[in-house]
């Protein structure tokens, strides 16, 4: 299973998914050897949107453009509970190969990046069901017309999950 490795410099970030009061939320990975489906930038567009809320233990918001040319830009910014900010996310949704992946690029408040200059994180597709997408240890689950639910695989803290609010 996909794990994703959360640091801010040489300082590792520590949490607890005692706190959260979402429904547990499938984290699916895609076997060795194989091949993500079929699927098109289309098959997501209930995902474009500005969504605030929970997780982490602190504030989280994630606003995800309409596509364009078969990709969907997004942006995710957690703040800790006392507000203060403590990293984003720019990422894509891309078209490749006649299926999805989706890419992260990591940064901190002062926009300083976590992974080198040109790498990022690479989530494939594992599976798309009504509502829910399925990455390599990263889903988004649609479960009413204004909450979105997600949930990732961080390394040595377990499945975080993730509560948000259409806005």
């Amino acid at each position: 299973m996909r794990i994703v490795k959360l640091f801010i410099g040489a300082l590792a970030l520590v949490f607890t998914t005692a706190t959260y009061a979402v429904e547990k939320i499938e984290v699916m990975s895609l076997e060795e050897g194989a091949s993500s489906p079929a699927a098109s930038i289309e098959d997501i567009a209930w995902l474009a949107g500005r969504w605030e809320g929970s997780g982490l233990g602190g504030l989280a918001e994630e606003v995800i453009a309409p596509a364009v040319d078969g990709q969907m830009m997004g942006m995710f910014r957690h703040a800790g509970s006392d507000g203060e900010l403590v990293f984003y996310e720019f990422y894509l949704f891309a078209e490749i190969e006649d299926t999805l992946v989706l890419r992260i690029k990591h940064f901190s408040p002062e926009l300083k990046g976590w992974e080198e200059k040109n790498d990022y994180e690479e989530f494939p597709l594992v599976a798309i069901k009504e509502n829910a997408i399925y990455f390599d240890g990263l889903t988004y689950k649609l479960t009413n017309e204004n909450e979105l639910h997600a949930a990732v695989n961080v390394e040595g803290q377990g499945i975080i999950a993730f509560q948000f609010t259409r806005r």
